[in-house]
Order: C-alpha cells, then structure tokens, then sequence
C-alpha cells in the first residue's frame, strides 16, 4: 500500500472518529438542564470578563452564540464590548474593537467584519445572526483579515474541548480554516500572534487524547469552562 493511501485511509478514520464523537456530544447537549446552561452561560462569561487577557485585549474576534446549536451564550460580552466601542478620533482605556463572523459559502469561507452595535447584525438563512457586508450607509464594513492592525484575542465556539488544546468543531472547517490563515497573515506581516480562548460547558470537556487530530486543525491557548 502506497504512502498517499495510507494517508488517505488514517484521515478517513479520523473523520469517523470525529463524526461519532460529535454525534454523542450534541445528545450530551440536548439533554443539559436548561438551569444548568443558563447557570454555566454566566460564570463562563464572568471569567472571561474578569480575565487580564480579555481586559487588556483592545481588537478581538468573537462569535455570535446561536441557541440552536447550544453554544455557549456570549451575547453578556458582546454586549460590554459595545458598550463603549472604539473609535477612530480616541480609544478609551476599556474601548475594544469587535469583529464578528461571515459565512461566505459552503466551501469553508468565512470572514470576520466589524461591527459596532446589535443592530449590524441580520439572521443568515438558518437564523443565525451575521453581520451585513455593508453598513447602514451602504459603506463596506472592515473585513479583519484587510485591517491595519493586529487582533488580540479570538472568542471561539466548538463541540468538545480538552485540556491540551484540542477543539471538536462542527465539521465545515471554517474556524480552522480561518484560523491558519489569520495565523499566516499575522507572522508575514511581524505581529503578535493572537491568543486562541475556546468557551465550554462542562460537559463538552473531554479526556485528552479522545479527540483526534489532522493537519489542519487548529490548536486552542486556553479553555474557559464553568471550573477554571
């Protein structure tokens, strides 16, 4: 058997590793008390408003939570993040500049744009919120991948996390995708590279080693769950 078969069948593997580890969390999900998410919805984002690196953080990535896809709620941080937006002219010491995602297509683009209020936001075709590609005033918004300066710190979502920086997405790739592109762009261009923070539920945590990994997956920094 050829090297590239090889290759091929261990990927195939690990696909059906990862399509039944998802399988069995999303029902770990489903049946989550609701007191119990909404109880762990606002001590995960406490923390994570607490935190110094979120705090001194002054250009971020976050995603909108989706209730449909049980994903834990980060409409409290968008909301203190809008709160006192950056602007141009001055930023003020806790001012941060948000970008929130795109889906582009199907094929694993998305984007990040800026947006400075809720109401930037429109339901996609499966009732997600999105930001708009142009705003209010027909102006396009600015994409992060074209800014001038670097991003701090990236909020993001997934099915199942570990302690060793694995995250279990949802299978289209477009974190990961994003990610190792964001990744590339900053290092040709001499920035920091920016801090990779995962939200989880206690029951999306899983043993280390379970979740296997590809090339293209993208490694987490930290985790913030209910405990630590």
């Amino acid at each position: 058997m050829s090297n590239n078969n090889r290759e091929h069948e261990n990927l195939e593997f690990i696909f059906k590793q990862k399509r039944i580890l998802r399988s069995k969390v999303r029902q770990v999900l489903k049946s989550m008390d609701p007191t119990l998410r909404s109880q762990e919805d606002d001590i995960i984002q406490s923390i994570v408003l607490d935190a110094p690196w979120f705090k001194s953080s002054k250009r971020l990535c976050a995603y909108i939570s989706c209730s449909a896809l049980r994903e834990v709620d980060t409409s409290k941080l968008l909301s203190q993040i809008l709160r006192n937006p950056s602007t141009d002219g001055s930023m003020l010491q806790t001012a941060k500049k948000l970008y929130v995602p795109r889906v582009e297509d199907k094929n694993s683009n998305m984007r990040m744009f800026n947006i400075s209020r809720m109401d930037d936001l429109v339901a996609n075709s499966m009732n997600i919120l999105e930001p708009a590609s142009v705003d209010a005033d027909g102006n396009d918004r600015e994409d992060v991948m074209h800014a001038n300066d670097a991003v701090d710190l990236f909020i993001l979502p997934g099915l199942a996390f570990d302690r060793s920086g694995r995250r279990l997405g949802r299978g289209g790739g477009y974190y990961d995708t994003f990610l190792k592109n964001y990744k590339e762009l900053a290092k040709e261009r001499n920035w920091r590279q920016p801090l990779f923070v995962a939200l989880s539920y206690s029951v999306q945590m899983v043993d280390e080693e379970i979740i296997p990994l590809t090339p293209n997956d993208v490694l987490v920094d930290a985790l913030v769950s209910p405990s630590e």
